[in-house]
């Protein structure tokens, strides 16, 4: 194989050039035609765990309570692992893809579902004792024990992400977003009446839940499997190197874990947060009202991170093709983005402040309360945001272990004090929590921006090309 051209001066674009051009124009463009999918995929793959509690809740108090608890708990100890270490392959595959080494992309992606097999089973020997571990817990039995059948049930849902989630990668970066968005919706649409069949029909109540997760995560295994198989736009890149895998398994892991890092810490914070709320005065309001918040800024979050896998992918083709510039006009995109997607739900949501809480609770107690909180509210939609495209942006060149290191200094040196103290020692309750959230996203937002402000984009597209040699001559 002929070995990948390092960058030459000749090839690098001036910014200012490149924005007469009509560059940003372009990378509008290109960015939005990725972000606009990636957040209807997103949504659709969260619904799936949603439409299991809802439709398993009406079978009872119990059974809601431990659908839940076993959401929450798989969530942190596994799903996250998961979906956090395929961010290397933002990195890996998309740069890749610039530098036109299709092979290495189907390496690349089989090499991570070869690397998560082993993880999911040391994963699954947790959930198939939560209902023990949970009770050594505090938590109470009965929920314990219907949180722990869930669980059991959902086991083959987490093998099911190890195939979805890598090739949902393997397609972003390649641009292929609009076969992600059918097989989406497909599975969306197959897993409603699967799961109301199981949980109804058959009688099996939480357990059909769960079992109608796995059936559906396989079905969206099987789909994208088949796309990629007999499609022609995978024809270059779903080809499989052996002599490569090695190296590219060490590769994996090296941006994968710090990759895992960066979600795990911010998914875990936010159940930190829940668990603490239940220890404020008044701990039913507070839970409600701040798991309200919750969901509304994870609704919004998907909006975000759908431009972030624009961004990161954009950036990262761009670094593999050598046209560093290019791939910093890619961040100046996704800031517009964010700077028009922030302004428009932050005063959507402040203006329906008075009314939002209805959606999820018919007491006046809550919707005040959440009314109280909208303006913090508001603020996290503007700073999440900014820090899901720059976050992206890690992803994008590979330097994943500084947002790892970011969100532990952001969020649990700085953020989680400042909530905890604010909480309970200042009596703000609630809201003092969520003024740990902000101040953590601000302290990221703040760190992450001073970072991609001063990166040589040179040296990060000279870094992408030696990577991809290094993974040729055998080196980690």
């Amino acid at each position: 194989m002929e070995e990948p051209f390092l960058l030459r001066e000749e090839e690098l674009v001036p910014v200012k050039t490149t924005w007469q051009r009509g560059q940003l124009t372009d990378e509008l463009k290109k960015v939005g035609s990725l972000a606009a999918p990636m957040a209807t995929v997103t949504i659709a793959q969260y619904l799936l765990p949603v439409i299991s509690v809802m439709i398993a809740g009406h079978k009872g108090e119990l059974q809601l309570s431990g659908v839940a608890l076993a959401t929450s708990f798989t969530n942190v100890s596994g799903f996250s692992i998961m979906y956090g270490l395929v961010g290397a392959l933002d990195t890996l595959c998309g740069q890749a893809y610039g530098a036109k080494e299709y092979e290495k992309l189907g390496t690349y992606t089989y090499s991570a579902i070869a690397s998560n097999i082993p993880i999911c089973i040391l994963i699954s020997i947790i959930w198939i004792y939560m209902d023990k571990l949970l009770i050594s817990l505090g938590q109470d039995p009965d929920i314990s024990r219907v949180a722990g059948s869930y669980a059991f049930w959902l086991i083959p849902a987490l093998f099911g992400h190890a195939i979805v989630i890598p090739v949902t990668r393997f397609l972003l970066t390649q641009g292929l977003v609009v076969p992600l968005l059918y097989c989406a919706l497909t599975t969306l649409l197959f897993h409603i009446p699967v799961c109301w069949s199981l949980v109804s029909v058959f009688g099996l109540g939480s357990n059909g839940a769960a079992l109608a997760m796995s059936v559906s995560f396989w079905f969206y295994a099987v789909i994208l499997a088949c796309y990629v198989r007999f499609s022609t736009s995978c024809e270059k890149t779903r080809s499989f190197v052996s002599d490569d895998f090695v190296s590219c398994v060490k590769q994996f892991f090296h941006f994968g874990v710090p990759s895992a890092a960066m979600v795990c810490l911010e998914w875990w914070l936010f159940e930190l947060l829940i668990l603490s709320s239940g220890l404020l005065p008044n701990p039913k309001l507070e839970t409600s009202v701040l798991s309200i918040c919750l969901t509304t800024g994870t609704l919004h979050y998907v909006i975000s991170s759908g431009i972030a896998a624009g961004v990161s992918t954009r950036v990262s083709n761009n670094l593999g093709a050598g046209s560093p510039e290019v791939a910093r006009v890619s961040v100046m995109a996704g800031l517009c983005f964010w700077l028009m997607e922030s302004v428009f739900f932050s005063t959507l949501l402040f203006t329906c402040r008075n009314i939002v809480g209805y959606a999820f609770s018919n007491s006046n107690e809550v919707v005040d309360y959440v009314a109280e909180l909208s303006p913090l509210l508001c603020l996290s939609f503007i700073l999440d945001g900014f820090t899901a495209v720059l976050n992206g942006v890690a992803r994008g060149s590979g330097w994943q272990h500084i947002g790892a290191w970011n969100n532990v200094v952001a969020y649990y040196l700085v953020g989680a004090p400042v909530g905890l103290y604010l909480a309970f020692r200042r009596g703000f309750n609630g809201k003092g929590l969520w003024c740990g959230v902000v101040v953590g996203s601000a302290v990221q937002a703040t760190i992450l921006a001073i970072v991609t402000s001063s990166m040589n984009w040179k040296e990060q597209a000279e870094k992408a090309r030696k990577r991809i040699i290094s993974t040729e001559n055998g080196l980690a």
